[in-house]
């Protein structure tokens, strides 16, 4: 009986000693994707493949804002740098709120395709002063994994560009290009 046992422990820890180094070599390793949202505007996106499990990791979206009162329409283009946002059971929400803006990107990925909602809303002053929402509504985005070597990422061109960094204290800082 003590042998069965000895045995049983050294099949798992030669299991163990295969396995392994799969696993440490599939840690740090990560996944790109590409696509377009509802409005035809780019984004792309890395799922990132951590020790604590696979994170979010946004690099760029492109989205078009429409304002209520004026009508006025302005692109946005959001590059993202320092967030990695857990991916749990396939799904991922990565949403900055704060008292000037409302970012949301949210999806279900999967080794080959990612697809979900995202929307931006945001306050502007109208032609007498008075507020307005500037948003665009909600949307869907669709992506593709990309293959190694696939090309350079594309140059995002909007009006406005937003660089969102998250600093390593949590703290968020944007920074606005027009």
């Amino acid at each position: 009986m003590a042998m069965r046992k000895y045995l049983v422990l050294s099949v798992l820890g030669v299991c163990l000693l295969v396995l392994a180094p799969g696993t440490a070599a599939f840690a740090g390793s990560s996944t790109t994707y590409a696509g377009k949202n509802s409005q035809g505007q780019k984004l792309r996106f890395a799922v990132v493949h951590t020790a604590s499990g696979p994170k979010f990791d946004p690099i760029f979206t492109i989205m078009t804002v429409r304002c209520q009162v004026t009508g006025d329409v302005i692109t946005i283009g959001f590059g993202f740098f320092g967030f990695q946002i857990p991916i749990k059971n396939g799904k991922f929400s990565f949403v900055l709120s704060d008292i000037s803006n409302r970012f949301r990107w949210s999806g279900t990925v999967t080794s080959t395709q990612a697809s979900g909602p995202e929307s931006y809303a945001m306050p502007g002053f109208d032609n007498e002063g008075g507020l307005q929402n500037c948003s665009t509504g909600p949307l869907s985005w669709n992506a593709q994994a990309l293959h190694p070597g696939s090309g350079p990422a594309p140059a995002v061109s909007a009006a406005y560009l937003v660089k969102v960094t998250r600093a390593s204290d949590g703290s968020v800082r944007f920074s606005v290009t027009h």
